[in-house]
């Protein structure tokens, strides 16, 4: 076999093949045999028809599979006798007819990785937050924990229910006069303002007595996962058993009891260190975010187009589905992406040459990332994702995924190692004390 591999630019080649006529002989000899030994026509024995039908019965099929056998072997032979070629898109293929007895002569173009050497990162500067948790702060969030920890107890002082007591109660409903299924239960627990029973039904029990029985009018809603219920009008006929009045442990010795910490000053120590790593975590993200971005502009290497046309793509889908988010009609979002994806151009660029940079020096630096690792993070990320995770394991089924995430996986290990030889510089900051700035950086940490 021969072949002979052409330049076409800096990031992009063509392979002239040529396969001799005995190697296409030999193919063709090794195709009949396996289709004669399966084949069945009447009059013979399965695996006995003469060559001479097979020949002439499937010439076609035969002809296909060499054609594959032959392109198959000598992409192969390419790869495995040349290991500076890496192929980063499907190859285009350029083939002659393949007839028996004569050489066979295709051409396969590609773009391949560019070549460039690495720099050295010692020159790059960026700073780094680290966030430090005040005592204030960690009291808040220990009120916010507080909170999921309620008692009940019999309300005192008082015979009405109101918002946040939890009633005991006996329901049954119905729908035009008939039960349906589901609709009934004995010894309830209702915490009022919970948001558990359909909308309108907690509202109406508040100001209820104990032994009161009422009836609740209140219609299913028209998107009620219950397809026969939805936006039917139902009437619930209860009985109040019992009134229970929450009680919030307060921030002490009953919080860490309840939550299984020995004592206060534990507690607090816990909550401060979830606080801060919960923004640090964040902090080192956005660390590694700009030294990647600092890594892509030192290069300035040519971009196989294939990879910059998919990425371009990816990132107008992007942009679509974010202004289908902010509520515009697809028609809408389609213009809109379309007008802002050339502005993308530079950055999508520069991505594609940091993750090509990453990628040279995870091999350079030996970064590795087991299946066990890749499976292991799969699964903290279904973890975090709440009633979606079996979605999120499920979709990383896909090898295609699963190889994405070990990329991304290892680029972070490798942008840990160069943060230790660039230029940081660490900035402290308070976590923010303000309800809404606190909550969006644990929103942020969380995805």
């Amino acid at each position: 076999m021969q072949f002979e591999i052409e330049d076409l630019g800096a990031v992009r080649k063509r392979v002239q093949f040529e396969i001799p006529a005995r190697n296409v002989d030999s193919t063709y000899a090794v195709v009949y045999n396996q289709i004669a030994q399966k084949a069945s026509l009447p009059g013979f024995r399965k695996g006995k028809v003469p060559v001479s039908h097979i020949r002439k019965l499937y010439a076609d099929q035969a002809q296909f599979d060499v054609t594959q056998r032959l392109i198959e072997s000598g992409w192969k032979h390419l790869l495995d006798e040349n290991e500076e070629v890496v192929p980063l898109s499907e190859p285009e293929l350029d083939a002659d007819a393949v007839v028996a007895g004569q050489a066979f002569k295709f051409t396969m173009t590609f773009d391949v990785a560019p070549t460039f050497e690495l720099s050295p990162v010692d020159g790059l500067s960026l700073e780094k937050e680290a966030w430090v948790a005040s005592e204030a702060v960690v009291d808040k969030e220990l009120e916010h924990l507080a909170g999921q920890f309620p008692t009940f107890s019999d309300v005192e002082g008082r015979d009405e229910a109101q918002l946040g007591d939890k009633v005991i109660l006996d329901y049954a409903g119905s729908i035009e006069g008939e039960a349906f299924q589901g609709g009934t239960a004995d010894d309830a627990e209702l915490e009022l303002g919970s948001g558990r029973f359909i909308p309108g039904f907690e509202e109406k029990l508040v100001g209820c007595k104990v032994g009161a029985s009422l009836e609740v009018e209140v219609p299913f809603p028209e998107d009620y996962p219950a397809e026969h219920l939805a936006g039917k009008p139902a009437v619930f006929a209860c009985t109040i058993k019992s009134i229970q009045e929450k009680k919030i442990p307060s921030v002490g010795p009953e919080l860490a009891e309840a939550v299984g910490e020995e004592n206060l000053d534990s507690l607090k120590a816990k909550m401060k260190e979830e606080i801060e790593g919960r923004f640090n975590r964040r902090a080192e993200g956005e660390a590694r975010e700009s030294l990647r971005k600092l890594v892509g502009d030192q290069y300035d290497f040519e971009v196989p187009a294939s990879l910059l046309t998919a990425s371009m793509d990816d990132r107008r889908n992007q942009l679509r589905a974010d202004a289908i988010q902010s509520g515009k009609e697809e028609a809408e979002a389609d213009a809109e992406a379309g007008e802002k994806i050339e502005e993308e151009r530079e950055n999508v660029t520069r991505d594609i040459r940091a993750h090509l940079v990453l990628d040279s020096f995870s091999t350079q630096e030996k970064v590795e990332v087991s299946d066990q690792d890749v499976f292991a993070e799969i699964q903290d990320i279904a973890r975090t994702t709440g009633p979606y995770g079996m979605q999120i394991m499920q979709m990383y089924q896909d090898p295609n995924r699963r190889a994405a995430l070990a990329r991304r996986m290892r680029h972070d290990k490798v942008l840990d190692f160069l943060l230790t030889q660039a230029n940081v510089t660490t900035v402290d900051r308070d976590v923010p004390a303000n309800d809404a700035e606190h909550d969006e950086h644990a929103h942020s940490d969380d995805e």
